[in-house]
């Protein structure tokens, strides 16, 4: 059974950790991508695929949860968080400049003709959809064990 984590510890993770998954509602239904992320003080940043499932789905219903874990492979030892929040397409230039960048940074690419990218993005002939989500609600919790 796992312990609840203060959100400080949450935000660590979220630092700590670079690949989570995306969960949306698809029809009713729950569809769940795995997609790298980064995140400031009130926002988690990501993307999917232009006109791919996710970006369907968020454009339909933008309820996004968000999930974070690092653990051992037994999972005897494990930190996990979720995200609740209500997913925003990003559309603007300055918008997805800066998703871009904190991305980007946070996986240690190569920011060179960054700008350029944001243009694509915004113009919509990029091939990635990027999302903003709020950090509204979050909840974590860790294994009993460490």
């Amino acid at each position: 059974m796992g312990t609840p984590i203060a959100e400080q510890e949450i935000r660590k993770l979220m630092d700590d950790e670079v690949w989570g998954t995306l969960i949306a509602i698809d029809e009713g239904q729950p569809y769940a991508i795995e997609t790298s992320f980064a995140a400031d003080e009130t926002s988690l940043y990501t993307g999917s695929k232009l006109g791919g499932r996710m970006n369907r789905c968020l454009a339909r219903n933008p309820a996004a949860t968000f999930k974070i874990c690092d653990g051992d492979h037994r999972g005897h030892k494990y930190r996990a968080a979720i995200v609740e929040s209500q997913a925003e397409i990003l559309t603007s230039r300055e918008d997805i400049l800066y998703c871009l960048k904190i991305i980007f940074t946070k996986l240690s690419l190569s920011t060179e003709n960054i700008e350029a990218k944001a243009d694509t993005y915004a113009a919509g002939k990029g091939s990635l959809a990027l999302y903003r989500l709020p950090l509204r609600k979050l909840g974590g919790i860790r294994s009993a064990r460490g």
